[in-house]
């Protein structure tokens, strides 16, 4: 498993270095903004509360609560080295998310395209730009954990639909641009090998 999850890491955090680049340099813009219009061809008030329904389950509070609880099944369980390591890149994955969405100049969303006015975070932070998105990084880092360690094809199969249900619904309400959701992705599964990278996980 080592051997594996170096090779993914390596691959994601250099695609996910060159992707930010792109990125960063607007270069995206058109097709971003093409894919939130289609998107929203179609829209309906239970979408809306469908969409808002999955963002609160993404969110930080909600993800960090979880994290923690599964890093503490992990420790108490005989994996305490891939405990540790995934909070480690819980925590940095964040940071770098954070350090990204007030340096990385990618071009903001227009207002107008928001789809949830009425949704407010407990914890809210006014970031300048959007990319990465938060919420790929940090399901991929939990799911995808019990992804690995839980080898159940309905179970795969759900947590798969289910990262695809997220990132479709922060397009469709017009919150994170489709290269945004791509960079948390990649980022995501970064921290994920690396995690999984200790010969004891």
């Amino acid at each position: 498993m080592k051997e594996s999850a170096n090779k993914v890491f390596w691959v994601s955090a250099i695609a996910f270095a060159v992707f930010s680049a792109v990125a960063g340099a607007g270069l995206l813009y058109g097709v971003d903004l093409w894919s939130i219009n289609a998107a929203q061809t179609y829209t309906s008030s239970f979408l809306d509360d469908f969409g808002n329904l999955v963002t609160l389950v993404g969110d930080a509070e909600a993800t960090s609560v979880a994290m923690a609880v599964l890093c503490a099944v992990l420790f108490f369980t005989g994996r305490r080295v891939l405990a540790v390591r995934l909070a480690i890149a819980y925590v940095v994955s964040a940071l770098i998310e954070v350090i990204m969405k007030f340096f990385l100049p990618v071009p903001p969303i227009p207002d107008e395209v928001g789809r949830n006015p009425d949704y407010a975070p407990t914890v809210e932070v006014a970031y300048l730009y959007p990319y990465p998105s938060g919420h790929m990084i940090r399901t991929i880092l939990f799911l995808g954990v019990i992804f690995v360690l839980w080898p159940n094809k309905i179970a795969r199969t759900a947590i798969i639909v289910f990262l695809a249900i997220t990132a479709a619904t922060r397009i469709y309400l017009g919150v994170h641009w489709p290269s945004d959701l791509i960079g948390g992705a990649l980022l995501g599964i970064a921290g994920l090998a690396w995690a999984m990278r200790s010969k004891r996980a």
